[in-house]
């Protein structure tokens, strides 16, 4: 299986001498095409923190952070932002949606800020709000939507033209549990159809639907199990 996530030893500090933090020790692991990767812990263990080093939103200060065959934290700030736009999707928690911009606009940026023509960008971005269950909703404004709404288009922003590799931070944390159920469904579908998802939740029924958990604590990778099903998408409601 192809692997497309290797943390090798990469570790986070911030400040230097008696001021220095790790956010992150040293960690290792990888995480395959296809596989849902659920990341738990208490606030502050380092979750946050393991996402922004495969996002690239931020760098490692020891070891790497392989993406999708690319070493992120030796890669110059213009084929950074390539990657982060051409391969992986962030799916925030407060979703970070344009207020002023269309579902099919705001789902169409990454791809226009990529350089592609307009037209070109806003019909792939019809085509992600149709795999979402949105299609109908194109021209509503973010404010017009309700939350479980706006976390779709959020997620469909995070696929549109095809990447592979999709970050949720605690993207279920403020729906109900049936919205947040749906939202499962789509990131397990992305990795059914041999995509790659990395989701950090406290949610352990979320949690369940990965193929695989880590757990971290204090900045630590202190266990990992292998889930022993996911839900059944055939019987799980929407």
């Amino acid at each position: 299986m192809t692997v497309l996530v290797q943390l090798d030893g990469a570790a986070r500090r911030f400040g230097s001498g008696h001021t220095e933090v790790t956010a992150l020790h040293p960690t290792s692991l990888t995480v395959e095409a296809s596989e849902l990767l659920a990341v738990m812990g208490p606030s502050g263990s380092g979750k946050t923190t393991l996402l922004s080093l495969v996002g690239g939103l931020d760098r490692p200060t020891e070891g790497r952070v392989v993406v999708a065959g690319q070493d992120v934290g030796s890669l110059k700030a213009r084929d950074l932002a390539i990657l982060r736009r051409r391969t992986v999707g962030y799916v925030f928690q407060d979703l970070n949606l344009l207020a002023g911009l269309t579902a099919r606009e705001n789902v169409a940026i990454p791809l226009e800020l990529d350089g592609r023509p307009i037209g070109e960008a806003r019909a792939a971005a019809d085509a992600a709000l149709d795999s979402v269950g949105l299609a109908n909703l194109a021209d509503r404004f973010p404010d017009d939507l309700s939350g479980g709404e706006q976390q779709r288009v959020a997620i469909a922003r995070a696929l549109v033209g095809g990447r592979q590799i999709l970050l949720a931070d605690e993207p279920t944390g403020a729906l109900d549990s049936i919205t947040g159920e749906s939202v499962m469904r789509l990131l397990r579908a992305h990795c059914d159809g041999g995509g790659t998802a990395i989701l950090v939740t406290h949610d352990a029924a979320h949690a369940a639907w990965a193929d695989r958990v880590v757990f971290l604590r204090d900045g630590r990778m202190v266990d990992e199990a292998r889930a022993a099903s996911s839900p059944d998408l055939t019987t799980t409601a929407a």
